[in-house]
């Protein structure tokens, strides 16, 4: 399994320091609303880097809402294009779609609308991905930061429905705890599970809580997975030592 920890472009140095297989950053990262003057620069300073973001995450901003009467499937679309794109150009392998903000139904918005919405935006992100040899990756994410797909088990609806070689599932440790959901749900993902998320106890770094990752890391062999884990996490103080300390935690797992 390779080992990665999700950062901003400013923490690429410090993550390579501690000895991560590659990075995992913001989609932002790549300024899909921006001209490709704005990119250049921030694609050279990624590519001086040996580590490479092969994961990407947020995949839509807040205000890029993809449920509801107010959808905007053209900026969508354009934004999905250029984001894919540019990845692409830096070694990515998976991007993220959790992007809490931008898919949470409103109130009173039919949810069987909202749910044709939500595989629409999948099936074209998957169809983007594929032309830029990567994979989506759904996340589920726990019911404070959205309303819906709040479980492996209800990503994997979306991933069944659509069948797609580029749209997976990914689990995240966290949002899984979070939600009470059974590790038994990791091997019924199995065929779809293309990335995972991990931390620990309060969000912090793996380690050093009392998350069950015995039972977390049985359930990712049973289901066969041997992708990637990004440490995605709220650091303390010391966050070069905290990082290293996680990955030296799930190396030894």
């Amino acid at each position: 399994m390779r080992f990665g920890c999700c950062t901003g472009i400013e923490g690429i140095a410090g993550v390579e320091a501690a000895g991560y297989d590659y990075i995992e950053l913001p989609v932002g990262t790549v300024r899909p609303g921006s001209p490709e003057s704005d990119w250049q620069p921030i694609r050279r300073e990624i590519l001086a880097h040996e580590v490479k973001p092969e994961a990407w995450n947020v995949l839509l901003p807040r205000d890029l809402h993809i449920t509801g009467p107010d959808v905007d499937s053209e900026r969508v679309r354009k934004y999905l294009e250029v984001a894919f794109d540019r990845i692409g150009q830096v070694g990515g392998r998976v991007v993220v779609f959790g992007s809490g903000g931008a898919r949470t139904v409103p109130d009173g918005f039919p949810r069987e609308d909202a749910r044709h919405q939500l595989s629409e935006l999948i099936r074209l992100a998957g169809e983007l991905a594929h032309r830029n040899a990567l994979r989506l990756a759904i996340e589920p994410l726990n019911r404070r930061e959205s309303n819906v797909i709040n479980t492996v088990a209800e990503a994997l609806t979306y991933a069944e429905a659509l069948n797609h070689p580029s749209v997976g599932v990914l689990v995240d440790f966290y949002h899984l705890d979070e939600e009470g959901e059974p590790f038994s749900d990791i091997v019924e993902a199995r065929h779809y599970l293309v990335h995972t998320h991990t931390a620990d106890t309060g969000r912090r770094h793996p380690g050093s809580g009392s998350y069950d990752y015995a039972g977390f890391m049985a359930a990712l062999r049973s289901a066969g997975y041997d992708a990637r884990m990004s440490v995605e996490c709220a650091w303390g103080r010391d966050v070069d030592k905290e990082r290293k300390e996680a990955l030296e935690f799930l190396r030894r797992l």
